[in-house]
This record gives C-alpha cells, structure tokens and sequence, in this order.
C-alpha cells in the first residue's frame, strides 16, 4: 500500500450488506491509529449514498463536490453509516479515496462509540 491507513481515511473495500452481499464500498477507517499494522484487520464505517431527509440518527453527512471533493474524495451526496461497521483485513483495500478528519470524524467516532456491540 502507498501511503499508510490511519483512521479517517476513505478507503475502497469489499463490504458486506445486511444481507451479506459483498461488494466494493467507501467507508472509513475508524481503528486507532497505533492498532493499525499492515497485514493487520481493520474495522470501518460504511459509507452509502442514499441519504434521506432526515437524517437518521447513525448518519453523518460528509463533504463532497460533484466533480470529487478536494480532501474526500466523495463526488456525490452520502452519509457514513455509524450503524454499518465491516471488519476486514487491510489486503481487502482496493484503494484510498481521501479523508476525514476534524468535527465530522468527531462525530462519526462518538456516534460508532455509542453503538452496541455487536454479536
């Protein structure tokens, strides 16, 4: 990998839905930064671009531009899902789209914090 992961960084993955189907996603790197090692597992925040009004309670809206925001990356309307975490290994990385940092990253750790665990 080129440059190293750190959390908040917008990464192409295969995902898995809630009905199981995998395919290649944006989400975001929410593990720490010193439990990140190459080779490693990773846990990540789905990112989907069907945002509804309002927004759900798990859901962050995150910068875009139509023609690709200079720092996401992200060239549409979405959300991350705080609610959808994938755990993957970092060899599933297809590529790194850009990142999030400051308040949203914020919010979208506190957010994954208050979720519960899950099973």
């Amino acid at each position: 990998m080129a440059s190293p992961l750190r959390t908040g960084q917008i990464v192409w993955a295969a995902v898995a839905d809630a009905n199981g189907i995998k395919k290649a996603r944006p989400a975001i790197v929410v593990t720490p930064d010193e439990r990140i090692t190459e080779g490693g597992s990773l846990e990540l925040v789905a990112i989907t671009s069907r945002v509804s009004d309002p927004l759900p309670d798990d859901h962050v809206l995150l910068p875009w531009h139509a023609q690709g925001h200079p720092r996401t990356g992200l060239n549409r309307k979405c959300a991350a899902v705080c609610g959808w975490i994938a755990r993957i290994e970092t060899t599933d990385i297809q590529n790194i789209a850009g990142l999030i940092s400051g308040k949203i990253l914020e919010d979208i750790l506190s957010k994954v914090a208050s979720m519960p665990p899950s099973a």
